[in-house]
């Protein structure tokens, strides 16, 4: 297929990306594992380049890990600070809190990281009305998640891409 494909979870060596980026992944998300295993992250992100993205799930500004059953010490600027410094182009960050609720995205903190950081951010948890597509095009996001909003019909697709063109 044409698509961008890309995959995430549970990828916490250099084999298993090998083996991802070798079937024609075009990019490897890693989550817990960028916390927990830097050097990994290095080493993918010094392999291969912007074929590498990092899921960061934020709760109460902190970094959840280990698919959001436990909250980490390290506070949402600091890993953002440090995936900068690694070189990570592309972020997908999720505000838990909002994540399913169809009740709103949380524009502060992405105007706040789209401000203060150079990476890809991409927008994930509670995108759900046009509205929030076209508040978070506004501020230059890279991307926006859509999940339950497209499900449940409450954003059209073809309207949210021609809105963020």
């Amino acid at each position: 297929t044409s698509l961008f494909c890309e995959i995430g979870g549970g990828i916490r060596d250099l084999h298993t990306v090998d083996k991802y980026i070798e079937a024609g992944v075009r990019r490897v998300i890693i989550g817990t594992a960028a916390v927990t295993d830097r050097e990994f992250l290095c080493e993918a992100v010094a392999k291969y380049g912007d074929k590498i993205a990092v899921g960061v799930d934020i709760s109460d500004g902190m970094v959840a890990i280990h698919g959001w059953t436990e909250v980490s010490e390290i506070s949402c600027d600091d890993m953002f600070a440090k995936l900068e410094k690694d070189g990570v182009k592309t972020v997908i960050c999720t505000d838990i809190s909002k994540d399913g609720a169809m009740q709103g995205t949380n524009l502060e903190l992405y105007k706040y990281l789209s401000e203060k950081y150079s990476m890809d951010i991409i927008a994930s948890g509670g995108v759900s009305s046009i509205d929030d597509v076209k508040a978070l095009s506004k501020m230059n996001m890279y991307g926006a998640i859509l999940g339950k909003a497209i499900y449940t019909n409450a954003i059209d697709l073809k309207e949210a891409i021609e809105v963020a063109k």
